[in-house]
């Protein structure tokens, strides 16, 4: 699954960048993100940002180095998540199912131009209110979104912007991530106009390749889907 592996490595770049963005900013904890073997590992220590202690690029060829990577001591005691898509885990690796994940991947050709704008320098104060985050999440998702290789875009109403998304670029493949709608605006069809907007975004910026996550059975997972999205569903493992 070529498109498969591009996207994950595409994912694990954006996460260093996020990480060392939030490392600048003084987010709390420790943060790492480096290959090991072909394995994609990401460390997030505070216990907030714990859904960020990953392992990725799991394939047949990469997955004998999983066993030495989990056991590698620098985790410094977080249990990472192993996300694998069509991948058998044997019994041998010690690790249970721990629900499933969305990874969202879509081939690029021309696309249509929606009214969206880009956007000035109140996006991340719409993106975390329509997100509606706080605390340590909040600071993350904050330093991550100020980065200047994130391009961002508002859906914007009489003159207010109700709905934020951003996007990075990896080579040929563009990161979809960062949407949050006001809540008083939901169910407008923002996401899928900011959804088709970046899309057109990256098609002319010469990507050949979106990808993008998602929580398996939201809202955003079926804005993907109707988009042209295949939707892979990522098992979660973790150590019994």
């Amino acid at each position: 699954m070529p498109d498969v592996l591009s996207a994950e490595r595409a994912l694990h770049h954006r996460m260093g960048l996020a990480c060392a963005a939030a490392v600048a900013a003084g987010v709390p904890g420790r943060f790492r993100v480096w290959e090991h073997r072909g394995l994609l590992a990401v460390l997030a220590t505070d216990p907030a940002l714990g859904f960020l202690s990953t392992v990725s690029g799991v394939a047949p060829e990469t997955l004998p180095a999983l066993p030495g990577l989990l056991d590698a001591p620098d985790w410094d005691g977080v249990r990472p998540t192993v996300l694998t898509t069509d991948v058998e885990v044997p019994p041998a690796a010690g690790l249970v199912r721990a629900g499933e994940r969305v990874l969202a991947v879509r081939r690029l050709g021309p696309e249509p131009s929606e009214e969206v704008v880009d956007a000035s320098g109140a996006f991340v104060d719409v993106l975390l209110a329509g997100y509606e985050a706080e605390g340590v999440v909040a600071e993350f998702v904050a330093a991550e979104h100020r980065l200047p290789q994130v391009r961002r875009f508002f859906v914007v109403e009489d003159g207010t912007p109700i709905a934020a998304a951003a996007m990075t670029i990896h080579g040929e493949v563009a990161v979809l991530g960062g949407a949050s709608t006001l809540p008083a605006h939901r169910g407008r069809g923002a996401q899928p106009r900011l959804l088709r907007h970046r899309l057109r975004v990256a098609a002319d910026a010469g990507c050949a390749l979106a990808v993008a996550t998602a929580v398996a059975g939201s809202v955003s997972a079926a804005n993907l889907g109707r988009a042209g999205f295949r939707c892979y569903r990522r098992s979660a493992w973790v150590r019994a």
